[in-house]
């Protein structure tokens, strides 16, 4: 049976578009991109959303929304306490701006990683995967994995202190210090939260509240006029019994 050309005209875009209310209705057609990861299917996690399906297109809102971290956790984890925006902080990011530290990668595999171990669910990393040390920090106050599990990660580690971050997300390299979570003169109020101190422990010590997070202790002590040394052995000691 021929159809006449004005007909078809006619039935050809119907058909389009009842092809594309089919699809939505069931699932298949997606006009972008989704940024919610996979969910177990099986076992005890079942339902729950998964790590290993998470994106480096991920910004760390679509990671609160599909994981129950909260933005400011996983931008002090990655060393981003700083940034005025860092709900649009993308995963991707992660490589252009660290890259390779000591033969490790912070990149997706990374943030990953750090959402495993933070909810306790199961997770395989590359063996170049690396863990920034405020993520480790966080990992050990707060996270789900059981200690003896966490602990075989702990070669992980590495050091976001030849970095710094500012606002509008760009690094620049700063003069690498070779012994962790030590305050001296040029520690920022950001790295001592990257360090794993919350802003209620430095402004009980302090007895006022911290200053903004890109001055340095130093310099805001002495604006205030606080002796620096009464400050920076108790919150030194916080740090040490971390």
């Amino acid at each position: 049976m021929r159809i006449k050309a004005n007909t078809a005209a006619i039935i050809l875009p119907v058909l389009f578009i009842a092809g594309i209310i089919l699809s939505s209705s069931i699932g298949y057609w997606q006009t972008e991109s989704s940024k919610e990861p996979s969910k177990y299917t099986e076992g005890i996690f079942e339902g729950e959303a998964n790590p290993a399906d998470i994106r480096g297109s991920y910004s760390f809102s679509d990671l609160e929304k599909a994981f129950d971290i909260p933005v400011a956790t996983l931008a002090k984890a990655f060393g981003f306490s700083a940034s005025e925006n860092p709900e649009e902080i993308k995963i991707k990011e992660f490589e252009e701006l660290y890259g390779v530290i000591e033969d490790l990668e912070i990149g997706t595999g990374s943030m990953r990683l750090f959402v495993a171990l933070y909810k306790g669910f199961p997770f395989e990393a590359e063996e170049d995967t690396a863990i920034p040390m405020p993520a480790w920090n966080i990992l050990k106050k707060e996270g789900s994995t059981d200690t003896g599990i966490l602990e075989t990660y702990s070669s992980r580690i590495v050091s976001l202190e030849s970095f710094e971050t500012s606002g509008n997300n760009t690094l620049t390299e700063t003069e690498h210090n070779e012994t962790e979570s030590v305050i001296k003169g040029k520690t920022t109020f950001s790295e001592l939260l990257d360090w794993g101190l919350s802003k209620e422990q430095i402004n009980k010590i302090m007895g006022i509240e911290m200053g903004a997070t890109g001055l340095t202790v130093r310099d805001f002590c002495s604006d205030q006029g606080i002796e620096f040394s009464t400050i920076k052995e108790p919150l030194q000691k916080l740090l040490d019994n971390m």
